[in-house]
């Protein structure tokens, strides 16, 4: 190896070397004597010790040669190398997210209900993929830091021998000569320059492997820096994983809560079609549902079908454990005949008669149908939806095939709601002198309309 000490330097050494030659005492113990050689050569310790601190980096044999694989980058996909419009696209399915989270599922057109659903099921997919992409960089991160680690370990070892071996090549050099009691303290020239030559020797070999360690310090050193910086980049993605995981269980929460209000709304819309049909009407499209006009609620049940499709993408929530007992209906003794073939509850009854009585003076025809028995709700559901107490009551109605109300969800089952007709017909519209009547008027009697469905009235608007 070329010396690479100056001439100034190596005239230092020299002139150290005589120094201690000539003024050294004369038994010189093994640490002095690696101390002197410490001085001579330079001190390794302090480039180890001083990098403790420093952060660790990637472990190569050089940092020009390294083999080692880098750090996964902690940049998220993007499905558009043009910013702008990258950005423009995410805060629009964001807007579009946060308007589904909040839908108001009860009064919202099923297709709003459907699309809402529709619209947090592919962020939900499209999380999905995204936390499993961050997952794979995490592990594949924490594997490089890992192996990193490995070769740091391995050549800090390596760093360790060196050190060991100039200590040991600087004891060797004066356990190998026999160099009397008082060759430190000898006035004799020629012994002097003996000691001289051979400490000279000891210091040139040693310049070479010190300048082996000081350049193997140097690499250890930015394999530590290189080391923490993929340290760094392993814990971003884990923490960038996590926030991803965060976001999707939040959104798969918000889906459950809207999936639970349309099935509260599917409820009622399968229990109002069974309600309907209970009046003994044959319903036919209301002549205002011509092709281009609006599909008539009473009738068309696509947007249902649209909306089951959409219920059974979303998880349904898991039945319990044991099976439930059978919730308390209200019964039979509780109903009332309040008129023109409608009964309510005992509650309401009286309140009925008068708004029936009221709208005769009026000289509008009102009639309908009332409460529903939920005996033969539970027959339908034990048939379409399964035997088990759970399978009865609890299981969501997309669940059911086909789709089924649950018993007791339907406020004509309890008694307090009234499907009106007029002269005869249901109210399928908000226009007519039945509807004018009842919106003016019902108010009054302790009844309100459910805004999707015009003949539907009830003490809670439901």
């Amino acid at each position: 190896m070329v010396d690479k000490v100056s001439p100034p330097a190596r005239a230092e050494s020299q002139s150290v070397r005589r120094r201690a030659i000539w003024y050294a005492p004369a038994q010189i113990s093994r640490v002095v004597i690696v101390t002197v050689a410490l001085l001579l050569f330079g001190s390794t310790a302090g480039v180890a010790s001083s990098d403790e601190s420093t952060p660790a980096s990637e472990p190569s044999t050089t940092p020009e040669s390294s083999t080692t694989q880098a750090p996964p980058s902690t940049a998220t996909p993007s499905g558009n190398s043009g910013g702008a419009t990258e950005e423009e696209r995410e805060r629009v399915d964001a807007a579009k997210a946060k308007n589904a989270k909040e839908l108001d599922v009860a009064d919202a057109d099923l297709s709003e209900v459907t699309a809402a659903l529709a619209t947090l099921q592919e962020k939900i997919e499209a999380q999905k993929i995204e936390v499993e992409i961050a997952k794979k960089r995490v592990t594949q991160a924490q594997a490089v830091v890992e192996g990193m680690q490995a070769e740091l370990t391995e050549f800090e070892a390596e760093v360790a021998v060196l050190e060991a071996g100039v200590e040991q090549q600087a004891l060797q050099a004066f356990k190998d000569v026999d160099l009397g009691p008082t060759v430190f303290v000898s006035q004799d020239p020629n012994r002097a320059i003996r000691m001289d030559n051979l400490l000279a020797k000891a210091t040139r070999s040693d310049i070479d492997f010190v300048a082996t360690l000081a350049a193997a310090n140097e690499d250890l050193k930015d394999r530590r820096i290189r080391a923490g910086i993929a340290v760094e980049a392993a814990a971003e993605l884990q923490r960038e994983q996590e926030r991803r995981l965060a976001t999707l269980r939040d959104d798969q929460d918000a889906q459950a809560r809207v999936a639970a209000d349309a099935e509260r709304r599917l409820d009622h819309l399968l229990a109002e079609r069974a309600a309907i049909a209970a009046l003994g009407e044959e319903l036919e499209p209301d002549p205002a549902t011509a092709p281009g006009a609006d599909t008539d609620p009473a009738t068309d049940t696509s947007a249902e079908d649209d909306l089951v499709d959409e219920l059974n993408k979303v998880p349904p929530p898991p039945p319990p454990e044991e099976d439930p007992a059978p919730p308390a209906q209200v019964g039979n003794a509780d109903m009332r005949e309040a008129g023109k073939g409608i009964v309510v509850h005992s509650d309401i009854v009286d309140d009925v008669r008068r708004l029936l009585s009221a709208a005769d003076a009026a000289g509008v025809d009102l009639a309908g149908g009332g409460y529903r028995d939920p005996e033969a709700q539970i027959a339908t559901r034990r048939n379409n939806c399964g035997t088990s107490n759970y399978a009865i009551y609890e299981m969501p109605a997309s669940q059911c095939s086909p789709p089924t109300a649950r018993p007791g969800t339907s406020m004509h089952e309890q008694g307090k709601a009234i499907d009106f007709t007029y002269n005869g017909s249901l109210i399928r519209s908000r226009s007519g002198a039945g509807w004018e009547w009842l919106r003016a008027n019902a108010d009054q009697y302790g009844l309100c309309n459910l805004p999707s469905e015009p003949w539907h009235w009830s003490t809670n608007c439901r």
